[in-house]
């Protein structure tokens, strides 16, 4: 009997130690069962991210979480909005736009958001994308092609804007198409309703493109075409030059220059910072339960989450773990005040 006792006691403290992250919950608030993250339709890398995130979450707090998959900006944030959503995954571009209140974030309801940055994640590299077989290869070769529109999209859209601009292509000059989202527009191209569409060289759907007989191509965006960058960012300020080195459609060992932007974790400033807190812990603990869901998702971990952010202000409940772990410095909260600083003066031209 005692024997058993001790084996018992033994087992428990074995699993105490080797499996701390599994039983002990990383929380000390009292935390919503549940909370959601609106996310990028299903078949979409925000969507494959988002659902890697739910899995440390639930593993290491008490809290559920719900993805619920939009097609456009706006959807994806008026849940946020109205407080029916906690958190999103949106790129650094559409979190600039509602904070900035661009484009459809412009109008009456809407206007200077204070949406704020959680958690800075993966670097995008986008362009226009397009069959490997069809000739497309820089902005000026979408003059007469067929381009999609997307509404509620406005960081797409202006992003698809600038890159035409690149090329000297207005709306003039194409075929705009309808379509109702970002990995719809994606699958025009697949389908051939389209000859172009704006891509992140991650998402799944670019994958498709390139698994099929036409294969993936990329329009690419010649970093020393200095007039060209300006009429693209004249359009869409987000997007800054980088060199790509892997993606669907490119042969290993060459690269292609593109453009860049942040795919980050976006929440209100008026969600309960304790739960900000305990989702940006659990995902810094919880790194090895997510990291190898997708070959994005090293790129969220702890040091990067503060690395080259948006400019837009981080949420409160953030910067406190931030601190606590040290990856937030003295000179960031300068930079955070400046934002603060910043984003209270949008709101106080748009009220006027």
């Amino acid at each position: 009997m005692k024997k058993s006792i001790c084996v018992l006691f033994a087992l428990g403290f074995l699993c105490m130690v080797l499996l701390p992250q599994a039983i002990s919950p990383v929380f000390a608030e009292k935390l919503p069962k549940l909370i959601t993250f609106t996310s990028y339709k299903v078949g979409s890398l925000g969507y494959t991210i988002t659902s890697g995130f739910r899995e440390a979450i639930e593993q290491l707090t008490p809290m559920k979480v719900r993805v619920e998959p939009y097609d456009t900006d706006v959807a994806r944030v008026l849940p946020l909005k109205i407080g029916e959503s906690e958190m999103s995954i949106l790129t650094g571009a559409t979190g600039t736009c509602v904070s900035y209140g661009i484009a459809e974030f412009s109008g009456k309801a809407w206007g200077p958001q204070p949406i704020r940055q959680v958690w800075r994640g993966l670097t995008l590299y986008l362009s226009l994308l397009a069959r490997g077989d069809s000739g497309i290869r820089y902005p000026a070769d979408v003059k007469g092609k067929r381009v999609p529109k997307v509404p509620g999209w406005p960081a797409g859209m202006l992003s698809i804007e600038g890159i035409m601009a690149f090329g000297n292509v207005t709306w003039k000059d194409v075929t705009a198409v309808p379509m109702s989202g970002y990995v719809n527009q994606l699958k025009g191209v697949i389908q051939g309703k389209v000859d172009v569409a704006y891509a992140a060289t991650v998402t799944p759907t670019v994958k498709e493109l390139q698994a099929g007989p036409h294969k993936a191509g990329w329009i690419l965006l010649p970093h020393d075409d200095k007039a060209g960058w300006k009429r693209l960012r004249a359009k869409a300020p987000w997007l800054t030059p980088v060199v790509c080195k892997r993606a669907p459609g490119l042969p290993k060992g060459e690269t292609m220059q593109v453009g860049t932007y942040p795919y980050s974790i976006w929440s209100y400033a008026t969600v309960n910072p304790d739960i900000v807190y305990n989702v940006v812990k659990a995902l810094h603990k919880g790194f090895d339960i997510y990291k190898g869901m997708h070959r994005a998702m090293p790129a969220f971990n702890i040091k990067g989450a503060v690395k080259n952010p948006s400019p837009v202000p981080y949420h409160e409940g953030a910067i406190r773990y931030f601190k606590e772990v040290g990856v937030w410095t003295p000179e960031m909260d300068k930079w955070q005040a400046e934002q603060l600083k910043a984003f209270e003066a949008r709101v106080a031209k748009f009220k006027k």
